[in-house]
């Protein structure tokens, strides 16, 4: 008898700025699964938060999704309930003749592939614990922290590993800037009371560069907070790093143990490291879809194991990254980036990525030894079933001593 597959849904898009890179990292993932062992279902969340299924969704070509087209897919919703087919599965409700029809498309696992907001930042990882659903990467409370620069800062403080300092400024609850007393006292908090200028302005929770903004005066400060606020209730605010040199690098648990990536150096064409440097960059690596290079994380220009990285930065590097991503209880493929003086030498945590783009499977196979974006989706579901095992509790009243209406 023919072994059975395994069905994993992978979901991309979402309400996010990040929706679009979502969509690469999603089709990359459902392309690079071993298909005699996963068969994958494609899950797609507009922008406008309605949910699709349908094998049209894995042509690049599709995106982005237009009404005219969506003849070709399937209206769907999560089934919270645990639904008759005895296992997590997808509802839609068709016409039929005398009612409407419904129908359920069963899976085992769910894979979130939705960067920033509603899809990393714990959001969709609770209403899956809510619904009991298998799931790959990292839990609720690690991916809700992460996302939070203010609160990852927080919490490895004690560690030891480097950061630089930062002030937390939000915006008013009416919106907008606060005033300028105001936002002068949380930047006295966290960088004293007159920082010196050039300063680094990024939101609180977002990832991928998105916002992120070098404010050269008091003036620059003030548009600075305008655009983050846009996009998030709070700005980080930190000291900007002359010379600035990135380095990133992931981290995984999910072969058996602690294992670390090749580390990559992103080139900029700015002072800072922004959306288009990681995102749309030269290059053609990464899987095709639709005979189209896929751009993103992988196509970005970028140098891998750089050259003038020393052993004692290497030491840094790799010894925070791990700290970080034990202390936090990450979980699949997250990206640890850092920030560092090229002239100095100097290393600085900077940020985490529980879902980076193309989950850094190029950071992988570029890893020795050497990890393939099939191997790579495989131990991350295959993690996912296994943490899914472990959290089944019994939630009976009884169980706990909590009993008091009567169940017949």
């Amino acid at each position: 008898m023919a072994k059975t597959r395994k069905i994993i849904a992978v979901i991309f898009g979402g309400r996010s700025v990040e929706h679009d890179v979502s969509v690469l990292t999603g089709l990359q993932f459902l392309d690079a699964l071993d298909a005699e062992r996963f068969e994958g279902l494609p899950v797609y969340i507009a922008p406008d938060g309605s949910w699709w299924s349908g094998e049209a969704l894995r042509r690049r070509s599709l995106y982005p999704v237009a009404a005219s087209k969506s003849e070709e897919l399937i209206p769907v919703s999560l089934d919270i309930a645990a639904g008759p087919v005895g296992q997590p599965a997808l509802k839609t409700v068709r016409k039929g003749l005398l009612r409407p029809k419904v129908e359920y498309i069963p899976f085992d696992l769910m894979v979130p592939a939705i960067h920033g907001t509603n899809g990393e930042d714990g959001s969709l990882q609770g209403l899956l614990e809510f619904a009991d659903i298998p799931y790959a990467g990292s839990n609720c409370m690690a991916s809700a922290i992460t996302m939070d620069k203010h609160a990852t800062k927080r919490l490895l403080a004690p560690t030891g590993v480097p950061m630089l300092p930062h002030a937390l400024v939000p915006r008013r609850e009416e919106g907008g800037l606060l005033p300028q007393s105001d936002i002068a006292a949380h930047l006295a908090d966290g960088l004293g009371e007159e920082p010196d200028f050039p300063l680094c302005v990024k939101p609180q929770r977002l990832g991928s560069s998105v916002g992120v903004t070098k404010a050269e005066e008091a003036g620059d400060l003030s548009a600075a907070l305008i655009a983050v606020y846009r996009m998030d209730s709070a700005a980080i605010v930190e000291p900007f790093v002359p010379n600035l040199v990135e380095y990133n690098i992931a981290v995984s648990r999910a072969f058996g143990h602690t294992r670390l990536s090749a580390i990559e150096r992103p080139l900029r064409g700015a002072d800072v490291l922004d959306f288009k440097d990681k995102y749309l960059a030269g290059g053609t690596g990464g899987p095709k879809l639709d005979d189209v290079p896929l751009e993103g994380m992988a196509s970005s220009s970028r140098e891998i194991d750089p050259k003038d990285l020393t052993d004692e930065q290497r030491a840094v590097i790799e010894g925070a990254a791990r700290t970080a991503f034990d202390v936090l209880g990450l979980a699949g493929s997250a990206r640890i980036d850092f920030l560092s003086n090229g002239e100095t030498g100097d290393i600085w945590f900077n940020e985490i990525n529980s879902i980076p783009g193309s989950f850094a499977y190029y950071l992988w196979e570029a890893a020795s030894p050497q990890v393939s974006f099939t191997e790579l989706t495989t131990a991350l579901i295959s993690e996912g079933l296994g943490r899914a095992a472990t959290r089944a509790s019994d939630t009976s009243a009884a169980t706990g001593g909590a009993r008091i209406f009567d169940r017949g």
